[in-house]
């Protein structure tokens, strides 16, 4: 019957190099519990780190109008790239979806003592003088792109009726006739339509000039107002990392010396301190490298990428250098990985157990001191008990001299 409790009956030396590759120490169940315990301490452990940030108090953000006043080191604002065109270029549409007075009733106190508030008020008298102007003009241009979309419809309705009537069809789905009228009476009410909305744009932009001066004032405000509150967030997320790294620090090097000395004694119960130091070390590793990358690490990478992004050559050498480091990497693993597996004192060993040449691998049970095969010298006489030792251990299995056999 099938025992996920039961182990390898193999005997095997403890105190020295040479387990087989294919040797397991731990039941399958075993194995199974030690996945879940890691699971649940990653888990435990990220949702702790998490709720250390509530512990500081986290700097108030700034209004959501704020981010149309940030500019970066080329002076452009950033989000000009990210919203619809209008934004940039319609100050009607602009309007319509920008609402300063909502920005000037949630400010942080950073912007109050920035002078932000009062540059919004200006802003906000000038919006209220220009917003029945700007719901009109919203309200008759959906009316226009409604009328606009049944003109569109209308006239392709007339175009299947125009090849209707050349294929002389005795009753075609859509005559010309209405679909002409239809037309007719769609650009007669579009019109007085487009005339208007010209009208109540040009009232709007008279007040361009007004808006480009106090955006202009609010862009200057708010300089120093980013740069405090980003001293204030770098100052929040050190004090978060320095909570992280010593709730962490302490329990990784105790796990991680219990780990060397269990290790040194091959104890059977590496296997579960080994898991322990692996939740502890991906924490510490998460936190560590978190705060980095909110430290500089983005920053660097943003550049890194608006550098090579510029010439098309450098970005092909970035990419040709990352498959090389991945090898590097995954290959690397692996070396070390295979390395530790393929020691020569633990192929001696296995081979030797196996009865075969550490050589060749051609049986021993015939042999002497010699491989029949290749050679090789497979037994001495050890100089301080004079009985045979396995040539290339270190030891001596009858009295333990430390003497290697030549």
């Amino acid at each position: 019957m099938f025992n996920l409790f039961k182990k390898n009956q193999e005997e095997i030396s403890r105190t020295t190099p040479g387990y087989e590759e294919t040797e397991r120490r731990t039941p399958k169940t075993g194995i199974i519990l030690l996945i879940l315990m890691f699971i649940a301490g990653i888990y435990f452990g990220l949702y702790a780190m998490d709720d250390l940030s509530n512990i500081p108090d986290r700097p108030k953000a700034l209004s959501s109008c704020s981010y149309r006043y940030q500019t970066n080191t080329a002076g452009e604002r950033p989000y000009e790239n990210k919203l619809p065109t209008y934004y940039e270029e319609d100050l009607v549409r602009s309007l319509a979806y920008e609402d300063s007075n909502n920005c000037a009733i949630r400010l942080s106190p950073l912007e109050e003592a920035g002078g932000v508030a009062a540059l919004y008020q200006r802003r906000i008298t000038i919006e209220q003088q220009i917003d029945p102007v700007v719901t009109e003009y919203i309200q008759l241009d959906n009316n226009l792109q409604s009328i606009r979309s049944q003109i569109e419809r209308a006239t392709g309705e007339y175009g299947v009726g125009l090849q209707e009537k050349q294929a002389e069809i005795d009753k075609p789905i859509f005559p010309t006739t209405p679909s002409q009228q239809s037309i007719v009476q769609l650009r007669q009410r579009e019109a007085p339509l487009v005339s208007r909305l010209n009208q109540l744009r040009m009232q709007v932009d008279a007040f361009r000039p007004a808006f480009d001066a106090i955006d202009k004032d609010l862009t200057t405000a708010y300089k120093p107002v980013f740069k405090a509150h980003e001293r204030a967030m770098r100052w929040y997320e050190f004090k978060v990392f320095l909570l992280q790294f010593l709730l962490i620090i302490p329990f990784f090097f105790l796990a991680l010396r219990k780990y060397l000395e269990l290790h040194r004694k091959n104890s059977p119960y590496t296997v579960i301190i080994t898991t322990i130091v692996a939740v502890l070390g991906l924490l510490l590793l998460k936190t560590v490298l978190f705060w980095f990358w909110g430290l500089f690490l983005a920053e660097i990478l943003r550049v890194l990428i608006e550098w090579f992004g510029k010439y098309n050559i450098l970005r092909s050498l970035l990419f040709y250098f990352g498959m090389f480091l991945s090898f590097a990497i995954f290959g690397g693993a692996v070396y070390f990985l295979q390395k530790k597996i393929f020691d020569p004192r633990r192929v001696i060993i296995r081979r030797f157990r196996a009865k075969e040449c550490p050589q060749c691998q051609t049986n021993l049970d015939l042999a002497a001191m010699y491989c029949p095969n290749c050679g090789a010298h497979t037994r001495a006489v050890c100089a301080h008990c004079g009985k045979d030792r396995f040539v290339g251990l270190p030891f001596c299995p009858h009295c333990g001299d430390h003497t290697e056999a030549q």
